[in-house]
């Protein structure tokens, strides 16, 4: 096995929803700046897991998040030669947010190339074994095939989704026994809608969950929307899968496994029964399933259900949350709470992404410190996005001012995102 050492100012452990803009941010700042992934790709949940809808960048008043992600967002859509959408004509009649779509090739595409501009280092395929202080330095030992790299950085973020760092640290984690269903992405074309008909496909869904050919979770909105929705969508976002543990490789290859027995089956389902799907194709598969919730961290402050549905304002604020709660469910399907008003906007306080007791590594994206109920509105792919430019910009702060990161102040880590477009908050 080849060893190799490397040394950097700000080393950024996955480059998933989070961590790349964590680690676009640190680098663009002028901190040398490394991201290890053990992925094949950048973005994560939106690229590698399917999810390629980067909400909200806007709510029905205002922006909510720009910054880097909106920078990114806005290169792809040029690249596809599509127009950016004026959100001010929209009308938010079913949902308060706006939804944003990107082609994931273009868009991966579109990070390497701006993480090249920046001085970025990439190291895909490797995965984070080890971290303890050295001094004021970090040393991370991290492996992929034939490879082993220690790393030395004077400040972490993790943005691993799972806690991976924090958990190695033996620093605090929070989980629930009962979470969230994970989701797995594919795309099924050739549907012919105008063959389609309501209140019929209803009660041929209902009549295949009853006989066992289809199975609960198989589609995941049952409560909320009528499994036409499904057809409409194409299958896009609308498999749960059960008790999604992505925070080790057994859990992941579950996962997977799982998701794509769904997807067979309900494919199967459609060619053989629905009108109108008896050409259809399985045209995308994600390479992998993803979760909604495993280990959080427990930071300095954990974030209430009350301090989300108040929408408090915090004087740490680093950046916006959105105002709505998306919570998922195995007995459920998924559940929507929304705001009293649409002026209310949840905020995410610094404290929140520092783990407890601890000092030089925070936190950002899906692991940030709080209740679940307040989680499942923090973890829209936007917020995850502005969390990890947030924590990017401490990073940077604290090496150049030779301090730790916790000891950076939340306004000059607004400020620094604002620098580079960010909404202030």
């Amino acid at each position: 096995m080849k060893s190799l050492k490397e040394e950097v100012d700000v080393l950024v452990a996955g480059g998933g929803t989070a961590g790349h803009i964590a680690a676009l941010q640190a680098a663009r700042a002028g901190v040398k700046t490394s991201v290890i992934e053990a992925g094949s790709m950048l973005a994560g949940t939106m690229t590698a897991g399917g999810v390629n809808t980067p909400n909200h960048f806007f709510s029905t008043k205002e922006p909510v998040v720009l910054g880097i992600p909106w920078e990114l967002y806005v290169k792809s859509k040029e690249i596809e030669g599509l127009p950016i959408p004026d959100y001010k004509q929209r009308r938010p009649v079913e949902t308060p947010g706006y939804y944003s779509y990107i082609n994931i090739p273009i868009y991966v595409a579109v990070v390497e190339e701006e993480s090249r501009k920046a001085g970025l280092i990439i190291h895909y395929h490797e995965f984070i074994a080890d971290i303890k202080a050295v001094g004021d330095y970090w040393e991370i030992t991290s492996y992929g095939r034939g490879i082993e790299r220690i790393t030395r950085a004077r400040e972490v973020i993790d943005c691993t989704g799972d806690s991976d760092l924090v958990r190695l640290l033996g620093l605090g984690t929070l989980r629930d026994e009962t979470r969230q269903p994970g989701s797995y992405q594919y795309i099924i074309e050739g549907i012919k809608h105008e063959q389609i008909w309501e209140k019929e496909v209803q009660i041929m869904y209902e009549e295949a969950l009853e006989k066992g050919i289809i199975k609960k979770g198989d589609y995941s909105y049952p409560n909320i929307l009528p499994f036409k929705y499904f057809l409409d969508q194409g299958g896009r976002n609308c498999t749960h899968i059960y008790n999604s543990d992505t925070s080790n490789a057994d859990g992941q290859t579950a996962a997977n496994l799982e998701g794509r027995e769904r997807m067979l089956r309900m494919y199967q389902f459609l060619k053989s029964t629905i009108p109108g799907c008896e050409q259809i194709e399985l045209s995308t598969m994600s390479p992998q399933g993803v979760a909604r919730e495993t280990y959080r961290i427990e930071g300095e402050y954990i974030i209430t259900e009350e301090d989300f549905k108040q929408a408090v304002d915090f004087e740490d604020k680093i950046c916006n949350a959105f105002n709505y709660i998306d919570m998922h469910s195995q007995a459920r399907g998924c559940d929507l709470y929304f705001h009293e008003s649409e002026d209310m906007l949840p905020k995410v306080p610094y404290r929140a992404l520092i783990p407890k007791g601890s000092s030089r590594i925070t936190a950002a994206g899906r692991i940030v410190s709080a209740h679940r109920i307040a989680l499942a509105g923090i973890r829209a792919q936007c917020v995850c996005m502005a969390m990890g430019q947030a924590m990017g910009a401490a990073a940077a702060l604290a090496v150049e001012r030779k301090v730790p990161s916790r000891e950076i102040n939340s306004k000059d880590i607004v400020a620094l995102t604002v620098e580079h477009g960010a909404v202030e908050v």
